[in-house]
């Protein structure tokens, strides 16, 4: 009985695959444990922070102050946990004014965001905005001390600089992830998120300056920003760490993680600890000679008395909106660039192994062109040896499954691989987990009835389709399932490819010389996606075009 048993346990465990360079057998299975220590880090860094940078008159025992920086460090995990700006939005309003709960409202409803959202993303998100609204606050903070008449104690005024260092870390780290990030065209937002991100950076700042209004909540507005800023940093640092080895899927993200949180620890906590000591041993020096130094430039006339002046207060309204826009933005920004909430509650993939010549072709059933023929010759001509023809990855929903299920069957039988993406719901995004969960389990159920095989993935959609929410990641997971993003995305609006499109397409193919994936989608629902695909299909003819089992490996072997 005993030996049936070994033998059955290691057939089970020979058809599993292998995956390399994963913690699941030393991490916690549900990784809240993990978001608590980065959740308690943070808070604890922003107080220790504040403490030492609000001004001496708040007399404020450290945890009330731990408690303000909490709320802000676990508001900006969950924006970026869930991958949803809106639920940071939301976080935000329990301590700041009602604008970002109303704003979170309103772009959780489709019809109402396309109303309201005129800003374009790309203006907005833009690298010169980035400089120019986070630099010229921060300017006009310097030009308000220097130029006050310096009425406060020589401390007070050094202990601006610590806030002011670990902001323009934070900026800097943003500014080198965007900039140096491993898809230079797999921005990871659908076109609803990005009206969601720029509904919360409006309703954020405009929630801090109300706030900076009342003196009782200056040191609220501060604290809050700071725990958000700190959290925000500590995830920037391990997922850019992650993009620069340019790790495969959620188990060497976690590898790689884990490395970095070595370095974090015998690196930067030392730094940091130095920091504070030096700031504490020699704050009341630098900050008397600074004090000396101004007065004389001020007594030659170098300098003259600011009309703007703020009196006793070290922070002026333009740092607390520097703080503001640095965490409405770099939430959604990051949310972009790395799928956090995946690599922790899924085996989550943005693209293959590189080096490798193939390429995964996506697009959604419901994009795909009516007639199909022109396709289905060009993707069988550009078949390679063992191919029955070049691979098209095709999401379906449960509605797709059920009322075109013969359709389904045959373009499986032709090669083609079918996999999962969630269905779109309306209406308010928040209260929805338990009927997305539920249809993925549905659609789960009827692709086996009807191709008689289990799905192998889903595609992480956008946030109206709750397709990131953790629990959606881990009903995944539970079903045997891996989650796909991509690494370049197509956004077809006029039928065809423009030439930019096309060289985006070529060169992230050619950068890493394979395991991308391409993921077309079109803009409208006239928009025939045949030219499109027939082009990509064209232009590669270097790479071959796989499944996403294929293409997305633990194992490059």
């Amino acid at each position: 009985m005993s030996a049936a048993t070994t033998t059955e346990e290691a057939a089970a465990t020979s058809s599993t695959p292998r995956e390399r360079g994963t913690l699941k057998h030393t991490l916690p299975r549900r990784p809240i444990f993990l978001i608590g220590l980065v959740w308690a880090a943070s808070a604890t860094l922003a107080t220790m922070l504040s403490l030492h940078s609000l001004p001496s008159v708040y007399d404020t025992s450290w945890q009330i102050f731990f408690g303000v920086a909490s709320l802000g460090s676990a508001s900006a995990l969950v924006g970026i946990v869930f991958g949803d700006s809106a639920r940071y939005c939301s976080g935000a309003s329990i301590v700041e004014a009602s604008p970002p709960l109303v704003v979170a409202a309103l772009a959780s409803i489709r019809g109402t965001r396309a109303i309201i959202s005129n800003l374009d993303w790309e203006f907005m998100f833009s690298s010169t905005t980035l400089h120019a609204c986070c630099l010229l606050p921060f300017l006009t903070a310097v030009y308000l001390l220097i130029a006050s008449d310096f009425n406060v104690k020589a401390p007070g005024l050094f202990s601006i600089t610590p806030s002011c260092t670990v902001a323009f870390i934070t900026l800097a780290l943003m500014h080198y992830y965007n900039k140096n990030r491993a898809h230079k065209h797999g921005y990871l937002l659908t076109s609803e998120m990005k009206s969601h991100a720029v509904f919360v950076a409006n309703a954020i700042i405009l929630s801090a300056s109300l706030m900076t209004q009342d003196e009782p909540f200056y040191m609220v507005i501060v604290v809050f920003l700071l725990g958000s800023m700190f959290a925000l940093l500590m995830s920037l640092f391990f997922a850019g760490v992650a993009d620069s080895w340019y790790t495969v899927g959620s188990g060497q993200f976690q590898m790689v993680s884990l490395d970095s949180v070595g370095m974090m620890v015998y690196f930067f906590w030392p730094a940091i600890i130095i920091y504070f000591r030096f700031v504490d041993k020699y704050g009341d020096y630098i900050g008397g000679k600074s004090i000396t130094a101004f007065g004389y430039l001020k007594s030659m006339g170098l300098l003259t008395d600011s009309p703007l002046k703020s009196g006793d207060d070290i922070f002026s309204f333009s740092f607390v909106i520097m703080l503001a826009i640095i965490t409405a933005v770099g939430v959604p920004l990051f949310n972009a660039l790395c799928p956090l909430g995946g690599y922790l509650y899924s085996r989550a993939y943005t693209h293959g192994q590189p080096n490798t010549k193939q390429v995964a072709l996506c697009i959604s059933y419901s994009d795909l062109p009516k007639d199909r023929t022109t396709l289905w010759a060009i993707l069988a001509d550009r078949k390679k040896e063992g191919q029955a023809t070049a691979v098209l990855n095709i999401f379906v929903t449960l509605e797709d499954l059920k009322m075109h299920p013969s359709e389904l069957k045959l373009i499986a039988a032709k090669g083609h691989k079918l996999s999962l993406e969630p269905t779109e719901f309306i209406g308010l995004s928040l209260f929805q987990k338990t009927a997305a969960t539920c249809n993925i389990e549905f659609a789960h159920y009827e692709y086996t009835e009807v191709l008689g095989e289990a799905p192998a993935w889903l595609l992480a959609k956008s946030v109206d389709a709750i397709g990131r929410h953790p629990s959606l990641f881990h009903k995944a997971s539970d079903l045997g399932m891996k989650v796909v993003y991509w690494s370049t995305l197509v956004k077809v609006a006029s039928g065809k490819l423009t030439s930019q499109q096309k060289d985006v397409i070529i060169g992230d193919c050619q950068d890493k010389n394979g395991g991308s994936i391409i993921y077309v989608t079109s803009d409208n629902s006239t928009s025939n996606t045949t030219a499109p695909l027939c082009e990509v299909v064209g232009m590669l003819d270097e790479f071959t075009f796989e499944s996403l089992s294929s293409v997305a490996r633990d194992d490059p072997t």
